[in-house]
């Protein structure tokens, strides 16, 4: 892979980590992640997440451009709101990631429940998970190389299924794969909509040129759905659904939420105005606003509040029976002691890791 100005150094070395897979976590029609442990050279532990692209997908010179992509930036970003990326590199014939685990669960599986009984987020919760989407946003919107030139990034997939909460009320982003910036080496073309359906701005559908502002629409839908819950823009079909965000119609939660005040009311429309001129001007000025509203509602909401629903959540989900994954991880296991013992693939960039640097935010 060549390396050009703007891209991380793709160089080579030796794993100084060993990775043990325990238990696959998901499997979806990209990847599957596992929860594992990265020993270190003095015997430390480390819980980690490993995802692993499916092997067959490996060679897709899409999806390996969108895995190293979201690799790169993964590395380079350091936002206490943001998944943190640890590791990447090749591994027999795939590619994993190593990354920050998040004990918890995602804002998708929250909502899809609560949305089956039509219940609403209590709204200062809302407003906390929305700020801190807000804010990993501001960050990554702004962020530049060591160097000082901007990256550049719109992440352009925000969205229930890409936000992960902690049982401790920690509120992350993930999956940087489908983002435009300046480190990538490969860019969404062709009119492909990047993104789930339900969470694109108006703008996108039109195949306008994107901004960071499709970023705060996408804040401003997942702020409303957990205000109102239900969906705001699905349709019976993918058609149905592009058709609901073309048109953009937006109630105010209020609607759905006898706790939405007014003032609540006004600050989402704005956020999901679907003139970008006259949306919320950007995640920073986002983050403003979103706290302002927060202190006249509840300026003691926290963290705190954010662990309650997950550990709701959590209590009362029922429980599936283990998946069988005991022969897949020892086939994976295989692989990467091998990758250990031949000195290691190409890697994407990625530093010695140090056990020093687990738990750090930014």
């Amino acid at each position: 892979m060549p390396e050009s100005s703007g891209r991380i150094s793709t160089k080579f070395r030796r794993a100084p980590t060993r990775y043990v897979p325990l238990s696959r976590l998901a499997s979806g029609g990209m990847a599957e992640v596992w929860k594992g442990n990265a020993i270190f050279e003095s015997g430390e532990k480390q819980v980690i997440a490993i995802k692993r692209v499916l092997p067959h997908l490996a060679q897709d010179a899409t999806y390996r451009g969108m895995f190293e992509d979201e690799a790169r930036l993964g590395m380079l970003l350091r936002h206490p709101n943001i998944v943190r990326v640890y590791d990447a590199r090749e591994v027999g014939g795939t590619f994993i990631m190593i990354m920050e685990l998040v004990d918890g669960t995602s804002l998708k599986a929250i909502l899809e429940r609560a949305h089956a009984r039509a219940a609403c987020m209590p709204p200062a919760t809302a407003l906390f998970v929305a700020r801190q989407l807000a804010s990993a946003l501001a960050y990554a919107h702004s962020a530049r190389e060591p160097t000082g030139r901007a990256l550049g990034i719109i992440h352009r997939d925000v969205s229930p299924h890409n936000l992960l909460l902690g049982k401790d009320g920690s509120v992350k982003l993930a999956d940087f794969g489908l983002a435009d910036a300046s480190v990538h080496s490969t860019q969404l073309g062709g009119g492909m909509l990047g993104g789930k359906l339900g969470y694109l701005a108006p703008e996108i559908i039109e195949q306008q040129p994107s901004t960071a502002q499709i970023d705060v629409f996408a804040v401003g839908i997942v702020l409303w759905e957990m205000l109102a819950g239900r969906r705001l823009f699905q349709g019976d079909d993918d058609r149905g659904t592009v058709r609901a965000v073309a048109k953009c119609d937006v109630p105010p939660p209020s609607r759905f939420n006898r706790r939405a005040t007014a003032e609540l009311d006004a600050v989402v429309l704005r956020i999901l105005d679907r003139d970008p001129r006259k949306r919320t001007p950007g995640a920073e000025a986002l983050v403003a606003d979103l706290d302002q509203a927060i202190a006249r509602l509840d300026p003691h909401v926290s963290q705190r509040d954010v662990a309650l629903v997950v550990g709701l959540h959590l209590a009362t989900e029922p429980v599936p029976p283990p998946p069988s994954a005991a022969a897949s991880a020892a086939a994976f296991m295989e692989e990467l002691d091998a990758f250990v013992a031949n000195g290691g693939d190409s890697d994407l960039g990625a530093a010695p890791l140090d056990p020093d640097m687990f738990g750090q935010g930014s």
